[in-house]
């Protein structure tokens, strides 16, 4: 079937919404337009992916164009709030399509969030999200009734390899943003420096708000020549850095599917995470990974496992082992959009 989904997305770039996105896009570039509403393609431009140009998401161009374009597919799904008017706009402009909300995170941030999310959830055939927390988070937003599914966000089945000696060296690729605690990372590594002086610490991803804080936080500690800042970089370098580190920090406020931590495990990092999101149904405690209730705990925690060699290789393995034959992203998203399609709303 041609022409089968439209993929609205606010912006083009780096977070787990608009990664996914472009990856189905390749894959499935008969099927699949991805539309961004506002600012330059983060990526290749492709025939499939467009963009209209305007300044701002919530562009009433860009939401005219989104609906009219919406008319040429069964199936519009609209990822985040910043999507709510060109939502409106395919709901005026092409009653027919099937529409889905798509959500990212488990919980709102602010007011314009809440109000945003919540017309979106009224405007949807079908609510779409990267977790069941993510879907369990719209609990008084949404209508009783309107049907919610998890849609996987593994983007591709990669070759693990099994940590065996076990070294001080961590590791964590993503947005700079506050609501990834990198903070608690630095402080967490910081408590485990003074004990291990091989140790080492890589921080991979664009600065989103929290780079000047964590070199000045980096530095006040000492910790300069221990800490790499990288900047953003593509899978492929993010891989070839990755196999000359052992543990995986992700100690966010908040989280969806976690797509970092998903390819951290894939590769056999260990990881160290919080209990936020998906992400304590990817990682069993003591069995696939470690979960970090505060600083003290997950250091003994980690002090233990780096001494172990046995054990960090039983979770090293069970990590890769936690998504082997999974479903791919751009296979559930496609399955979805033609479940709806074929359903009477």
């Amino acid at each position: 079937m041609a022409r089968l989904l439209l993929h609205v997305i606010p912006q083009d770039g780096l977070g787990g919404a608009e990664i996914a996105a472009r990856r189905a896009a390749v894959a499935e570039p008969d099927r699949l337009t991805v539309l961004t509403l506002a600012g330059p393609l983060a990526g290749p431009p492709l025939p499939n992916i467009k963009a209209p140009g305007a300044l701002h998401p919530f562009s009433p161009l860009a939401a005219f164009r989104a609906g009219r374009m919406a008319r040429n597919y069964p199936v519009a799904v609209f990822s985040l709030w910043k999507s709510a008017l060109a939502m409106l706009a395919c709901a005026l402009l092409a009653p027919r399509t099937r529409r889905v909300l798509f959500l990212h995170s488990d919980r709102r941030v602010h007011l314009s969030d809440t109000m945003a999310t919540w017309l979106g959830a009224r405007l949807a055939h079908e609510i779409w999200a990267d977790s069941r927390n993510t879907l369990d988070g719209l609990a008084g937003l949404a209508p009783t009734g309107t049907p919610g599914r998890v849609i996987s966000f593994l983007l591709e089945n990669r070759a693990g390899m099994v940590r065996t000696t076990p070294r001080p060296r961590f590791i964590y690729w993503g947005r700079l943003n506050p609501l990834k605690r990198l903070d608690r990372v630095v402080d967490l590594f910081a408590r485990i420096a003074r004990n291990r002086p091989d140790a080492r610490l890589t921080l991979i991803g664009p600065d989103a708000g929290s780079e000047a804080a964590l070199k000045a936080q980096t530095e006040g500690l000492g910790l300069t020549d221990k800490v790499a800042f990288t900047g953003a970089l593509d899978m492929t370098a993010i891989t070839e850095l990755a196999a000359d580190h052992d543990i995986f920090l992700q100690l966010s406020e908040q989280e969806g599917a976690a797509m970092s931590l998903i390819e951290a495990m894939q590769l056999g990092l260990v990881p160290v995470v919080t209990p936020v999101g998906e992400m304590p149904a990817y990682v069993d405690p003591g069995v696939s990974g470690l979960i970090y209730r505060d600083e003290a705990q997950a250091a003994a925690e980690i002090g233990v496992l780096l001494d172990n060699p046995a054990l960090f290789a039983a979770i090293s393995a069970a990590a890769v082992d936690h998504w082997a034959g999974g479903r791919l992203y751009q296979d559930d998203v496609i399955a979805a959009a033609l479940d709806l399609a074929a359903r009477e709303v």
